[in-house]
Order: structure tokens, then C-alpha cells, then sequence
């Protein structure tokens, strides 16, 4: 099914420059597969992410950009399954032109050991486990069968999530079991900062005080 689309505009604050920097990807999706009786197959699945676009890649490397510690906050929702996280953790994965396709990737782990490729390691979460259940790690992915939509390894602050047309999922790990999720549907928004708030109320007194 094709995910929603919503184009993410970094919109110029009084000199015309984008400002924004943090990305939200809100995913709202379905448990299609599970070996787990906390999270049956149907249930409904609701992952927040949200990440820093600034700054280089730590590793580029077989057509791949990692990025570490660039996601800011995470969290999960389904069934009685809560959990966020906030700070700087997690690997970002984007990908260009890798065996013809482009995509994105966000992974987190409760172990350091969990990530792969660059060093030093992205720093681990803290998420809740359910019912004596102990959380391991989550791959939030998005890939296209196109490699026509990126031309470079920046982090993007914009997004058409309808190009994303081979795959929309996430894999769920704990100590004892896993699932699988696939998105419906997917939206994007760029978070002000509090420095780009402050612009905003600047802009605005500016607008009220010509007005008078």
C-alpha cells in the first residue's frame, strides 16, 4: 500500500535562508508478522523519529553515508507497548544508487555492538521492554527501486515517501521473540528550533511594528 505523501519545506525566515534542522518522520503501520503474543499480527504500530540533518557522514562507504548519533528522539507505540528516547544515538543509513536503488535506513540498538560498519560506535538506547520481554533493536527502512531519488549522501530535509516503492517496514527485536511491521503511512515535518522560534517571534514583531 502507498504511503501519504507530505513534502517537507524549509521555509526562509526573514533573510530567505532555511533554518530548520530537525527532521520528524511520524510512521503509523501494522504488525505483519510476529513470534510474539504482545504484538499480534494487525496490530497497529506507530514509530516517531526524529534526527539532525547538519553535519558530514562518519563513513561512505559501497554507495552508503553513516551517520552517527544524529537521531535526536525516538519512540514506539502499539498495544501496551510505550517507550521514547531522547539525546544522541542511533545509526542513519542512506543509501545512492546501491544496486540500483535508493533508500534510507534508521537503526537503533540497546548494545553498541549492534551497529555496524563505523568506529566509534552510535551510542546504545534505553528503551522499555513488555512483559519481561527485553528490547534489543529496531531497523525502520525505506527503499526505492529507483536510484533516481537521491544525488548525494546529505541527510534529507525533504521527502516524497510515495518514491519509496520497494520497501516501507521495520523489524523488531527482543531477547525472546521479534516482528515485523509495514507502513501505511508515513508523513514528514520539519521542528523548529528554539533559535528558529525566536526568529519567528522576531519576524513577527517586525510585521506587527511596520503595520502600525
Amino acid at each position: 500500500m502507498k504511503a501519504h505523501t507530505t513534502l517537507i519545506l524549509a521555509a526562509g525566515l526573514l533573510t530567505g535562508t532555511a533554518v530548520a534542522d530537525i527532521v520528524r518522520i511520524t510512521a503509523v503501520g501494522t504488525v505483519n508478522s510476529s513470534n510474539m503474543g504482545v504484538f499480534s499480527t494487525g496490530q497497529t504500530m506507530t514509530v516517531v523519529i526524529e534526527y539532525e540533518t547538519a553535519g558530514p557522514p562518519q563513513l561512505i562507504l559501497n554507495q552508503q553515508a553513516f551517520y552517527v548519533d544524529h537521531m535526536t528522539s525516538i519512540s514506539f507505540a502499539s498495544g501496551a507497548w510505550d517507550t521514547s528516547e531522547s539525546g544522541a544515538f542511533g545509526q542513519i543509513n542512506k543509501y545512492d544508487n546501491l544496486g540500483n536503488t535508493d533508500g534510507i535506513n534508521f537503526r537503533v540498538g540497546s548494545l553498541q555492538s549492534d551497529y555496524q560498519f563505523t568506529n566509534p560506535k552510535p551510542q546504545a538506547v534505553s528503551l522499555d521492554g513488555i512483559d519481561g520481554s527485553i528490547f534489543r533493536g529496531a531497523n525502520i527502512n525505506f527503499a526505492s527501486s529507483s536510484n533516481a531519488v537521491w544525488d548525494n549522501y546529505d541527510l534529507p530535509g525533504s521527502y516524497d515517501f510515495t518514491q519509496f516503492d520497494q520497501t516501507q517496514n521495520a523489524s523488531f527485536g527482543f531477547n525472546n521473540g521479534s516482528f515485523g511491521v509495514g507502513w501505511h503511512t508515513v508523513s514528514g515535518e520539519i521542528v523548529p528550533t528554539p533559535g528558529v522560534l525566536g526568529l519567528i517571534g522576531l519576524g513577527g514583531i517586525a510585521t506587527i511594528r511596520r503595520r502600525r
